[in-house]
């Protein structure tokens, strides 16, 4: 259990902003390093110089 909620729903969040799944696996693993979700996912676009279009602020 994260502290943004459970990752099923975060997954399914992400999925719908059009993050890829290899991105989401990437926020997965920081979420499980303690990161809080809005800092891994710009961690994750930072590292892959690039997010999704449709992505909105998480967290």
């Amino acid at each position: 259990m994260f502290f943004e909620g459970g990752w099923p729903s975060i997954k399914v969040r992400l999925e719908m902003g059009g993050w890829s799944p290899c991105q989401i696996d990437q926020i997965h693993e920081q979420l499980r390093q303690g990161w809080p979700l809005a800092l891994a996912v710009r961690h994750v676009a930072l590292r892959n110089g690039l997010c999704p279009l449709r992505s909105r602020p998480l967290g």
